[in-house]
């Protein structure tokens, strides 16, 4: 891992435990076992940093799900595929969803630089399945709903179980290996759910 890269776990790690507001360079330093001056040569701000921490999780999050949104075939399979890109991005970095949440409460501006990128995605992967959607409607295959009704499900679906992680952490003492059982418990409930929801039988 190259020294850049230290500073970056390290500057994830100091936002997540204490938010962004109560994170410094120096405290960031200190965690990386860098100098203040070597921080500081890498990001000349704090925002800097943080930025560059946010675009690679962004970067990750749209490339995943754009690869599953351009798929052809069945729509509840691409829907349980979006899910589960989702769902799997979120579970490769646990601490991501709640510097978002920290952000959005303290600093929403922040989030303004990316909701041109996401709302692009969001409208192309619309309009790419919005026709097909309304065909499979009609044709009896999927239950009457909204491709915005599918973007909000997916979402509350793939997110809601990683909120709950600190809670079963530190109330029910839940450890490593009893998370990873429950995310994967989650991500298959997920999967019916979907397919519940949406999917009519023949």
């Amino acid at each position: 891992m190259t020294k850049e890269e230290e500073i970056l776990a390290a500057a994830e790690d100091e936002f997540f435990r204490n938010g962004y507001d109560a994170t410094s360079t120096a405290t960031i330093a200190g965690r990386a076992g860098v100098t203040h001056a070597m921080v500081n040569y890498y990001f000349r701000t704090k925002e800097q940093l943080f930025f560059k921490i946010i675009d690679t999780h962004i970067q990750g999050f749209l490339g995943s799900l754009k690869k599953v949104m351009l798929a052809e075939g069945d729509f509840i399979q691409v829907l349980k595929g979006a899910a589960a890109a989702l769902f799997d991005k979120i579970r490769e970095d646990r601490k991501f969803p709640f510097i978002i949440l920290d952000i959005s409460r303290t600093h929403p501006e922040f989030l303004e630089r990316y909701r041109e990128t996401v709302m692009t995605l969001c409208r192309e992967s619309i309009k790419r399945h919005a026709q097909r959607l309304a065909e499979q409607i009609q044709a009896g295959k999927v239950a009457d709903c909204t491709m915005e009704n599918i973007f909000e499900t997916v979402l509350d679906l793939a997110a809601a179980p990683f909120l709950k992680i600190p809670f079963l952490e530190k109330i029910f003492g839940y450890d490593e290996e009893m998370i990873d059982r429950y995310l994967q418990s989650r991500r298959e409930d997920i999967m019916e759910t979907i397919k519940r929801k949406y999917a009519i039988k023949p």
